[in-house]
């Protein structure tokens, strides 16, 4: 029954997070009543029927409750006040730091800032407060990255709870006001374990330990988590079900052994138990807490109670009540990736099917069977979440598991136990050396097998083939049934990537998506000739917007951009480039020159240098203002700077500025342009009215003059800006001006991307 419960309930939060119904608190008062009337006629029911209607009860209940996104982070400046420390994550060179604000103002002005916001930010090792603790708050803050572009393949991540990244220096390090004894016990504990781990090994042994003993997962580093993760044993380095279990599971032993050997009048096994259950619950709390250690080691710990009352616990139940009491105090806890993802895994390693015959052939049946059910119970969250599956991790399961789940492990833990008897770890040491050595070395040569090649994205059809694929495979137990289950969902899924290709990369209209980029510009631009051009492509690096782009482009199974267009030579206009030369093909690439020639071996030039060198043509402004650009019936016109930038100005008012115009509708896309450029436009007569104006610099007060707008004359105005950023952007004046002349402004930093699209004739807003 708790099955049913547990998996309505997590349906009904999936379902309430897309939906966002507006009279949740009718849905929970609903299902209270029903609750109660199932409690009152509890005894006329067999317990057969009992499962539907509480699983129904369940499915609304969570439909009131489910949490949605608050507000993105608007401040962006420095604050002082105090805050609640709620994790801490330590990395390979510094510590992550999760904060909740209690009391905080802004120096500057006085403005109090309201309790509860989320801070993040990183600091040192030293510095890191421990979890639970109290601290003094001096940082500049601002607004987390959080992008919202319309895809064919949307986000199916949980709302996440508005955040802000702190920065601190170390000269003003966090000072703790005020911390629990038992908190700061455990803090100056794994501190300890931490030291001792890294004085004790190598640097690679050391932050295995560490993942795997104190969870800092972050100390493998970067590019060994990829390699890792691309061999599917990410969960072998992560504390999780396993690791809980295997220590766990060994102390309770350990103590039911020396139990049975001291008296006879108690049952060694139900006391070992009564212990394991709190003890269980202080290890994941030592181990860093995270969500997948709390969701086991609470797991476990319902084990060990029925087990010391007499009770013998099902696993299937145990886990959907571990489920259930995890997600009801934080429902979006149960729609994250992670949370989902072992709720799946287990419930597909309980139902495996037990294999016979001799004891070494049935180990590796068994493990061949449940790591393959695993694989596919998981597949269709891993390739929509991730955009890929690791089939090698079939065999990595198989071969690499047993070595770090009955080695690693628990060497792992011995050497980090000698932390309090130094004199003791040299032989644990040097044993967990060669151990991990080994299981790094099996990761690195399984590592060629994995796919390198991300898989396409799924859209909504998609992902449902695969998820019913996926199903029938783990029920079905005929192979022949199998087979033609695989055959007719590629079959299904080959259809449907037709569709979507035909859907996402229309004919015969323009449509303009203005991307979410955060502070910069990007815009796609599909032709009526089934070309595809991009005006500016946000900031590049590890900036959030180059994943967006890309993620994006794939969405729409778009391989080739015909024409990239780079206003200007600021990086959050042309840093996002780099990130797409590896990835597509690139026709052409038009500049203004500018930067080239006051900045040589700059970072522009670089870019460029190498689109070059993959076949692209590069075009500069004096050849694009002698001739129009047809693309089918729709034309894009160089206005600006012409006949060459002018040295007189500066980047911003150098601009490269377009106009396409298709049928009866026209879009204006003026890049950074200020007063100054724009006053030279006017005079000039070069701009006519158009139906769509980007609008320049962000909405920067020095932009979109009156004489300017008014020449322009348009009816929708779309503004690229980051939430919160730190210019103020788009300026009140601006809005003011726009409001003033009648158009309608759309803001990605308050609505996310936008589409427009029209057909010569006619003009939509929207998808």
């Amino acid at each position: 029954m708790l099955q049913w419960i547990a998996g309505a309930w997590v349906a009904g939060l999936f379902v309430g997070a897309r939906w966002e119904p507006a009279w949740g608190p009718l849905f929970v008062a609903f299902s209270l009543l029903g609750a109660f009337v199932v409690a009152r006629h509890a005894e006329e029911l067999r317990s057969g029927l009992w499962s539907g209607p509480l699983a129904a009860l369940a499915f609304l209940a969570a439909l009131g409750v489910t949490q949605r996104a608050g507000p993105r982070c608007s401040l962006s400046d420095s604050i002082e006040g105090t805050a609640t420390v709620e994790s801490a994550r330590f990395r390979s060179d510094d510590a992550s730091v999760r904060l909740r604000l209690r009391e905080a103002r802004l120096p500057r002005t006085g403005m109090r800032v309201g309790s509860g916001h989320l801070v993040e930010g990183r600091t040192s090792f030293e510095h890191a407060p421990p979890p639970g603790s109290i601290i003094a708050l001096h940082a500049e803050i601002r607004p987390r990255t959080t992008l919202r572009n319309p895809s064919p393949h949307p986000s199916l991540f949980a709302p996440r709870a508005p955040s802000c990244w702190a920065r601190w220096s170390d000269e003003q390090p966090l000072d703790v006001l005020e911390v629990p004894r038992w908190r700061r016990r455990a803090h100056d504990a794994r501190a300890r374990v931490r030291r001792h781990l890294a004085l004790s090994l190598s640097e690679d042994a050391a932050a295995v330990a560490r993942a795997l003993v104190l969870g800092d997962g972050g100390a493998l580093g970067y590019e060994r988590r990829e390699v890792i993760a691309s061999v599917g044993l990410a969960h072998l380095f992560a504390v999780s079900g396993l690791h809980v279990a295997l220590v766990s599971g060994t102390f309770v032993a350990a103590l039911r052994w020396l139990l049975r050997g001291w008296s006879m009048a108690f049952d060694a096994r139900r006391i070992a138990a009564a212990i394991g259950a709190p003890l269980t619950l202080l290890h994941a709390a030592f181990a860093g807490g995270s969500p997948s250690a709390s969701r086991a080691a609470l797991t476990a710990s319902l084990t060990w109670v029925l087990v010391a009352l007499g009770r013998r616990p099902s696993p299937p139940a145990v886990t959907a009540a571990a489920a259930l009491v995890l997600s009801a105090p934080e429902p979006s806890m149960a729609l994250q990736p992670a949370f989902l993802l072992s709720i799946v895994a287990t419930s597909a390693i309980l139902s495996a099917p037990s294999a016979s015959g001799p004891s070494v052939w049935r180990w590796l049946r068994s493990a061949a069977t449940v790591s393959a059910r695993t694989l596919v119970a998981t597949a269709p969250m891993v390739w929509w979440w991730f955009g890929g599956v690791p089939l090698v991790g079939w065999l990595a399961n198989i071969v690499v598991l047993p070595l770090g789940s009955w080695v690693v492990i628990p060497l792992a833990h011995v050497v980090g136990a000698t932390a309090w008897a130094p004199r003791w770890s040299s032989l644990p040491s040097q044993a967990l050396e060669h151990a991990v050595r080994l299981l790094l070395l099996a990761c690195e040569l399984l590592s060629p097998l994995a796919v390198t090649r991300r898989l396409p994205p799924l859209d909504t059809t998609q992902g449902l083939i695969v998820l019913i694929a996926c199903g029938l495979l783990l029920v079905l137990r005929r192979w022949r049934l199998r087979v033609a289950v695989i055959a007719v969902s590629a079959a299904s899924w080959l259809c449907a990537e037709q569709a979507l290709v035909i859907r996402e990369q229309p004919r015969d209209v323009v449509r303009v998506t203005f991307v979410d980029v955060g502070q910069g510009d990007a815009a796609l631009v599909d032709l009526p000739d089934g070309r595809l051009a991009l005006i500016d492509t946000g900031q590049g690096g590890r900036h959030p917007a180059g994943r967006e782009l890309r993620g994006l482009l794939l969405a729409r199974r778009r391989t080739h951009i015909d024409l990239v267009v780079i206003t200007h030579g600021h990086p959050d206009h042309f840093g996002g480039l780099s990130d797409l030369l590896e990835e597509f093909v690139i026709g052409e690439v038009w500049v203004n020159g500018q930067r080239l020639v006051e900045e040589r071996d700059g970072a522009m030039e670089d870019v460029l240098q190498r689109a070059l060198e993959l076949g692209a043509t590069i075009r500069f402004a004096p050849e694009l203002c002698e001739t129009t650009s047809h693309f089918g019936a729709a034309q894009i016109e160089v206005l600006w700077p012409c006949p060459r930038y002018d040295p007189a100005l500066d980047l911003n008012d150098n601009s490269l500025t377009l106009r396409l115009s298709y049928g009866r509708h026209a879009f204006l896309f003026p890049g950074d342009l200020e007063s100054e450029a724009e006053r030279h436009l006017v005079d000039s007569g070069a701009i006519e009215p158009v139906d769509v104006l980007k609008v320049a610099h962000h909405g920067s007060r020095t932009s979109t003059t009156e004489p300017f707008l008014c020449e322009a004359h348009p009816r929708f105005a779309v503004i690229s800006s980051g939430a919160g950023n730190r210019y103020g952007h788009p300026s009140p004046s601006v809005l003011a001006r726009l409001a003033r002349a009648g158009v309608e402004a759309h803001r990605t930093d308050l609505s996310g991307g936008l589409i427009i699209t029209t057909d010569g004739t006619n003009l939509r807003i929207g998808g």
